[in-house]
């Protein structure tokens, strides 16, 4: 057979890499929904296959298409090498998959090669094991109909030197793996050194309690609707509602919402989380955000609402979701909790990942990840909310998160009554994470009341502020009124 009726060999093998990595997604990371922002659309099975098909061809006519040489040793050389460098090209296609601004290269670049060098040392040797199976498979495929080789072949030694460095690289990326995720999380800090909770004692204390926060956030430099917010009948009513808003967003997240359950009769309170709400959208007032700070102003803001009402129902939206299952799993004298898309962990990262990816994000440098490299100033209508997340921050929550999953296979949760809703067509958060606390909470004896948006749907992360692109609040808040308003199991 002619070299020239060969090539045809090489994009199959190409396509069996790639059909592969779509198979092998969910355990890789190799299936992401944006490569440098967290709130790109859903790109489904194309950059997977085309990332990995692009690199697989170019490695298998090097490795075996040009020398026409197949083995199944060379094939899965060929298949840990795809699988060490097909991260960036396939965040790179996810990211053009998206639309292609020039203005952005730079910024979008930065954030493909930050993104892969996580996903490599986290899941890398995962993915070049997993790859070097797939070369196999296609060497075993592809043998008995591949053309003979010819006499000359390229010095042996490289190809043995190759293979060494790869099975070098394996053993240290599966060392680091291993001892990212036995490092200790300072779980004691978060859970059992926490201050004293100091309920307030009536309406009155509440009251003086948020005039004191006021009058300390009129001293900061922040955006004029982005202050605490208290919504209340001036008195003390059956029910009293805290919602926790978002990272990098504000109190006026919120807002809607929080005028709606006043209306049905609830008080409500909106705290401002550290750091967030300041009118320089490019501030990094959230370089030093840390779990111990979120979990200190949560159980403050629950004291506070407990002199509002009689009940107390914490509601959180991401970030704020987290901390409303945080307060689910600690906090006893609530009596319903509605987790809203809680960020335990980006959705880039396996959950068997995530603790290692967090132990790297906080020992890696601190940097600025843009939400969405396209819009590096932010989407328009939220000028109230920071286009930039520092990766620290993004690693204390994914810290906060692991603490609170070892935390719910130990003890059930106190709070009365748990919620959560989830959003399937969200590529911000892990969802995995969300339902194994879910399972966690449900194996301890616990009812929880699990709602799902279809991903047909197509909404985005952020399901409460009526302000963000493509939100549908008029579909999103009836039902969660409802989870809210219903009884706790």
């Amino acid at each position: 057979m002619s070299r020239a009726g060969d090539w045809w060999w090489t994009p199959v093998a190409g396509a069996i890499f790639g059909v592969g990595a779509i198979a092998a997604a969910p355990v890789t990371g190799l299936g992401v929904a944006g490569p440098a922002g967290l709130l790109q659309a859903d790109t489904g099975w194309v950059a997977p296959f085309f990332g990995t098909f692009v690199v697989a061809t170019i490695v298998w006519w090097l490795l075996i298409g040009w020398p026409r040489r197949l083995s199944l040793a060379r094939g899965a050389f060929a298949g840990a090498l795809v699988g060490l460098c097909a991260y960036p090209v396939v965040l790179a296609i996810a990211d053009f998959v998206q639309g292609v601004d020039v203005a952005t290269l730079g910024a979008r670049s930065f954030g493909i090669i930050e993104l892969a060098a996580l996903t490599v040392v986290t899941t890398g040797f995962v993915a070049m094991l997993i790859m070097a199976g797939i070369g196999v498979i296609a060497a075993l495929l592809l043998g008995q109909a591949y053309p003979p080789a010819p006499a000359w072949q390229p010095v042996p030694w490289l190809l043995k030197a190759g293979a060494a460095v790869l099975t070098v690289i394996v053993l240290l990326l599966g060392a680091a793996f291993a001892w990212l995720s036995q490092l200790p999380l300072d779980a004691e800090v978060l859970t059992e050194n926490r201050p004293v909770n100091q309920p307030a004692a009536d309406y009155q204390a509440a009251a003086a309690a948020f005039a004191a926060i006021a009058v300390e956030e009129a001293k900061l430099p922040l955006h004029p609707e982005c202050g605490s917010r208290l919504f209340t009948h001036g008195a003390r009513v059956a029910k009293a509602v805290v919602y926790l808003h978002g990272l990098t967003n504000c109190p006026l997240q919120g807002d809607e919402l929080a005028r709606q359950l006043f209306e049905l009769g609830y008080n409500v309170y909106v705290p401002r989380w550290p750091g967030h709400g300041e009118a320089d959208q490019m501030t990094l007032a959230l370089t030093a955000l840390s779990a111990e700070q979120m979990v200190e102003r949560t159980d403050a803001a629950i004291d506070l609402t407990r002199g509002l009402g009689d009940e107390v129902t914490v509601v959180g939206m991401s970030a704020g979701g987290a901390m409303t299952a945080w307060a689910a799993q600690y906090r006893a004298d609530v009596a319903h909790t509605v987790a809203v898309s809680p960020f335990l962990g980006p959705h880039f990262v396996p959950p068997w990942a995530n603790r290692a990816a967090a132990n790297l994000l906080l020992r890696m440098p601190n940097m600025m990840m843009p939400w969405n490299p396209l819009e590096p100033q932010g989407a328009p209508g939220m000028e109230h909310s920071y286009p930039r997340i520092p990766t620290h921050a993004l690693a204390q929550f994914m810290r906060l998160g692991e603490v609170l999953e070892s935390a719910a296979q130990q003890a059930p949760p106190r709070a009365a009554g748990l919620g959560m809703l989830l959003n399937d067509a969200d590529f911000a958060v892990n969802n995995a994470l969300a339902r194994q606390l879910v399972a966690a909470w449900r194996a301890k004896g616990r009812a929880v009341d699990l709602e799902v948006l279809p991903r047909s749907e197509l909404l985005p992360h952020d399901l409460v502020d009526p302000r963000m692109p493509g939100a549908r609040t008029e579909l999103v808040y009836p039902l969660l009124l409802e989870m809210i308003a219903r009884r706790p199991q």
